[in-house]
């Protein structure tokens, strides 16, 4: 039980409230809803009623209650032109940071809202809080842990979200909201792009002028729809690519031309871009750190344990590595 949980005090018993009376929660991210979700939800009541009562609260100088728990049910409702619904009634009015926060624990735990609905009230509940969503600090993170009972990993995931140009958050929203999901608008896209598109600005700003990340990310969605990308994390290679380049160990010039066809091209994959500029470099890196260890090895190794027969496998081995080095490195 959260610590927001337990201030929760209702009404003794559960009323029922004219519908004319109760209204939608504005600070509710969910403001769509699905056709297919109410229909059943109608189908539902018909057969069964109401099982759930709404959560509400009473607005101050008025005779009106606002939802905190029940909006779908309150829609069908209305559909059916119900007249009354069963309703608890909390016995204080909370404040916009209270309402927030007792809608997030609510629908966050029936897993109720989608990904980017829960990245929104978040980002509100930061705010309230008097807090920088691009400047937490230590403090700040510990408070928001408490305040909405998330890890330090998911509020990260969910703030990624929101570090995107208005016109990506919409399309992830409508696409999350929508009854048909757009074809490949995964939302894992964003956290797996979110490292490559800013070494991309930090590497070659010139390429966003003309491909600004609303363009880069609906390429990725397409390849994603298309199949040509089947796990997200094999858009990691786009970042290996990358921070082979910000090492001066790629030629920035010719990586921006691959990752121009990358976004033009939806038949090109972020590992044949790497096959193409960085593998070599990851190859030497990881040869040089075999080589490392095993000389510690060899340094480390206690001959006076080993016998004639396994000194002899082992200088073998060693010559042919020595062969085989020769001929490779041309020495």
């Amino acid at each position: 039980m959260t610590e927001d949980e337990t201030k929760l005090n209702y009404q003794d018993e559960i009323q029922y409230l004219p519908i004319s009376k109760i209204e939608a929660n504005k600070h509710n991210p969910r403001q769509r809803f699905s056709e297919e979700e109410e229909d059943e939800l109608i189908a539902s009541i018909l057969e069964k009623g109401i099982l759930n009562p709404l959560i509400v609260f009473k607005k101050s100088g008025s005779d009106e209650y606002v939802i905190l728990d029940g909006e779908r049910r309150f829609r069908a409702s209305n559909k059916l032109n119900l007249k009354e619904l069963p309703a608890r009634i909390l016995l204080d009015e909370p404040d916009k940071l209270e309402s927030l926060s007792l809608m997030f624990h609510i629908h966050h735990v029936q897993k109720d809202w989608t990904q980017f609905s829960i990245s929104i009230t978040l980002i509100d509940i930061i705010k309230e809080m008097g807090m920088n969503p691009k400047r937490l600090s230590k403090n700040d993170r510990a408070q928001l842990i408490k305040k909405t009972s998330l890890s330090n990993y998911k509020i990260n995931r969910y703030l990624i979200f929101q570090d995107y140009p208005q016109e990506v958050i919409d399309r992830f929203l409508r696409s999350e909201i929508e009854e048909e999901q757009e074809p490949g608008a995964d939302p894992d896209i964003l956290l797996e792009m979110y490292r490559p598109i800013r070494q991309i600005t930090k590497l070659m700003p010139e390429l966003l002028k003309k491909y600004p990340v609303e363009k880069i990310i609906d390429s990725c969605i397409k390849k994603k729809a298309n199949d040509v990308i089947i796990n997200n994390k094999e858009f990691r290679f786009l970042n290996k690519s990358l921070t082979a380049a910000d090492k001066g160990m790629v030629n920035k010039e010719r990586l921006k031309e691959e990752i121009i066809k990358f976004i033009k091209n939806v038949n090109t994959t972020p590992e044949s871009i790497y096959l193409k500029t960085a593998e070599t470099y990851f190859q030497v890196q990881s040869l040089a750190k075999m080589t490392e260890t095993l000389t510690e090895e060899i340094n480390n190794l206690n001959l006076a344990n080993i016998s004639s027969l396994e000194r002899t496998k082992i200088t073998n081995r060693l010559d042919k590595l020595q062969v085989l080095i020769k001929s490779r490195f041309d020495i």
